[in-house]
């Protein structure tokens, strides 16, 4: 009976105490833990990114005119060459019309030629006979001369006037080509591949040379990345990054410098960056924001943990259930890892989430998160 009581006994002490454990267990905080582990070391520089257009302009009317139709559409896609807006022609055609004209008689008098040319024909004769004259002593020498002096001088004049007549046919030509250039300028067209951003002219406007009528963005896109003075001197053409935007959460894309800007922004001291991005070009439309990492320099085998578990040159890391920190001497650093040069072995866990609720000595649970 009373081995029996005692067997009672310590079976409920045995559950309290179990129970007790359990308890006390589940009231410790849970840390998410990453494990420091050997992999490529990445030294890269961070920036801020931007999408823009790779042109903005103001369309412009080179002529004053009325609008006959226009095609403008705010947000329409256009095409280099596509007709945007179509000014009246009815005055130009007529002066076209009134050119030409002119032209077909200014080419109809130069083929006739001078109405003088008879004239030139009657002194020519006079100045034969003068000739004969003198050879049979009818005449003097400065008579011939005279005669020899008129056909000159007709001569001189009807080309002259020929002269004159080609001149102002010329004339007239051009005055065409002007006119026909400007019937092409009447019809307004689109002056790249790009989107109406504003429109400014509506049907039946009038207006003026020089005129705005709307406004477009190139369909092209430049990836614009800052970075700052101390980090830019490293970055060169060809180098590898990888970029994240904040409207597409966090998918990462690959990326490529093509291009360095070596004249910093007065205002921030930033230096800018174009990269290429391998994603669709219709994705990447103006204003879209977020963050890219551009890596200079890789190391093999290095011992790396997530960024977040570090503070300044500290980390937290769990032995045995206890946090401990320790000091670590960092190497390489990327957008989500860093490498340990010293302070760190591998295989140990540090925490990587929720730092400031932790302290030396605390005792946890851990978590594995996603290294």
């Amino acid at each position: 009976m009373k081995l029996s009581f005692f067997v009672k006994f310590f079976l409920v002490v045995a559950l309290l105490a179990a129970g007790g454990f359990y308890f006390i267990n589940s009231m410790q905080p849970v840390a998410a833990v990453a494990e420091a582990k050997r992999s490529i070391a990445v030294r890269s520089v961070p920036g801020t990114l931007q999408v823009v257009a790779e042109k903005e302009m103001a369309i412009r009317s080179d002529l004053q005119g009325r609008v006959k139709e226009s095609m403008l559409e705010l947000g329409a896609d256009v095409k280099e060459g596509d007709v945007l807006v179509q000014l009246d022609l009815g005055d130009l055609e007529l002066m076209i019309e009134k050119v030409k004209t002119e032209i077909e008689a200014a080419t109809l008098s130069l083929e006739q030629g001078s109405t003088r040319q008879f004239d030139l024909v009657t002194l020519r004769e006079r100045l034969e006979d003068a000739r004969r004259r003198l050879d049979a002593g009818m005449i003097s020498q400065s008579d011939l001369d005279a005669r020899q002096r008129d056909v000159t001088e007709l001569e001189q004049a009807i080309e002259a006037e020929l002269n004159v007549k080609q001149v102002r046919l010329r004339q007239t030509e051009n005055e065409l080509k002007i006119l026909e250039r400007n019937r092409e300028k009447m019809t307004i067209r689109a002056p790249m591949d790009g989107v109406i951003t504003d429109v400014l002219v509506y049907r039946g406007d009038l207006i003026g040379s020089g005129k705005e009528i709307a406004y477009m963005m190139s369909a092209d896109r430049i990836v614009e990345v800052k970075v700052s003075e101390e980090n830019f001197a490293g970055v060169e053409v060809g180098q590898i990054a990888r970029v994240k935007f904040l409207g597409y959460g966090d998918a990462t894309f690959d990326a490529e410098v093509s291009k360095t800007l070596p004249v910093a922004d007065p205002l921030t001291q930033r230096y800018t960056v174009h990269l290429v991005v391998d994603i669709p070009m219709e994705k990447l439309f103006p204003g879209l924001t977020g963050e890219a990492t551009i890596t200079l320099d890789e190391r093999e085998n290095a011992l790396i943990i997530p960024g977040t578990a570090i503070i300044g040159d500290r980390v937290f890391a769990v032995e045995d259930g206890l946090v401990k920190m320790k000091k670590i001497e960092k190497g390489y650093g990327s957008m989500t890892n860093v490498e340990i040069v010293s302070g760190l072995e591998e295989g140990d866990l540090v925490i990587v989430e929720d730092l400031d609720l932790y302290k030396e000595g605390d005792q946890v649970r851990i978590s594995k998160a996603a290294n």
